[in-house]
């Protein structure tokens, strides 16, 4: 419900506005009450989905946030101000989100090579998918095509980002490398 309300009401409202505009039309030659009561519902439900999704903010639209600003740091080098939007007990999970986790070193360690050898050049996101948990977690599915100053090419990867609200602030909890051209990335222990 959140997802189709709060997340994305366009197609709840445009919805509405569909059935606003048969209603009218229908009612054009003799318009009744009833009709006239039941078209201004429908549109009185599309503003109100609009203007729901404008003010509730969910734990995805947090979760996409904190990604967003994730990538701006990354993409500026900006290591520590990007460490600082992981829980101190965060994961870096390889492949898939069961799979076994490193714990936060191995995240400021893959930050810190952000700064040297993989400083990116140029990074385009081409998926960001977001969805509420519940009400304290947020998760992002992140695709971005990166070429680094060790890369010899674009490289296309796909991220899961879980993002918890904890103490009041949002904060990754899990960090999941999913693929990097197309396939499951190998774990690097070491930067």
């Amino acid at each position: 419900m959140s997802s189709w309300l709060f997340e994305n009401p366009l197609p709840v409202a445009i919805l509405c506005g569909v059935v606003t505009l048969l209603l009218l039309w229908r009612g054009r030659g003799s318009p009744s009450r009833g009709v006239t009561i039941a078209a201004a519902s429908a549109a009185f439900l599309g503003v109100s989905a609009l203007l729901l999704g404008r003010f509730v903010v969910t734990p995805g639209e947090e979760a996409r946030a904190v990604v967003e600003a994730l990538v701006a740091c990354a993409e500026e080098a900006e290591t520590v101000r990007a460490a600082e939007l992981f829980t101190p007990n965060a994961v870096l999970n390889y492949g898939r989100r069961d799979n076994p986790g490193l714990s936060i070193d191995a995240i400021r360690g893959a930050l810190s090579s952000l700064a040297r050898s993989n400083r990116i050049e140029t990074n385009r996101i081409t998926r960001l998918v977001l969805r509420t948990l519940d009400e304290r977690t947020g998760e992002v599915e992140l695709s971005c095509s990166t070429s680094t100053a060790s890369s010899l090419t674009v490289v296309p990867s796909s991220w899961i980002i879980r993002v918890r609200q904890t103490n009041g602030a949002w904060k990754i909890d899990r960090l999941t490398f999913e693929s990097v051209f197309g396939q499951p990335p190998i774990p690097r222990v070491r930067w």
